[in-house]
């Protein structure tokens, strides 16, 4: 795995990163490959189509996908199409932060990252237009993948 190494704040709960949008920023709190669950990364393992098998069970096909990509709420219908025309298992991560109070706070998706299961990069798709979502995107991805050795998509 050669993905870059955090650097944490000195004195508050997060980490060093530099995006241009300070709100962001502020809000990152950690990174990582695999499964997260974090304030401005969401990550979960998604399971090909053609996956039928799970714990002794054989289910339709499709429905391990659906179960796995349903946790990404927002996802635009063509990022989830492109996800399940590769037909392998990903690590899909929702960029995002939320803007407003606590209460009411507005989540802002700036895009999906996807991985292998070996962490290398196969795809991005900003789904915020913006130079502010690309320079977010450009920033986290080396974080959550392996550039290095990326897959060509």
């Amino acid at each position: 795995m050669a993905c870059k190494v955090l650097q944490f704040h000195p004195t508050e709960d997060r980490i060093v990163i530099d995006t241009g949008c300070k709100i962001f920023d502020r809000q990152c709190t950690y990174l990582t490959q695999g499964n997260h669950w974090g304030n401005c990364q969401f990550s979960s393992y998604v399971r090909p189509v053609s996956e039928t098998g799970c714990n002794g069970r054989t289910v339709p096909t499709g429905e391990l996908f659906d179960f796995d990509i349903a946790a990404f709420k927002e996802m635009p219908p063509h990022v989830r199409s492109a996800i399940r025309a590769m037909n392998q298992t990903v690590v899909v991560s929702e960029i995002r932060h939320h803007i407003g109070p606590h209460r009411a706070r507005c989540k802002v998706v700036h895009g999906y990252v996807v991985a292998d299961s070996s962490d290398r990069l196969i795809r991005v798709f900003q789904t915020n237009s913006g130079a502010v979502s690309q320079r977010i995107l450009d920033t986290v991805v080396p974080f959550i993948t392996d550039v290095n050795s990326a897959k060509a998509a």
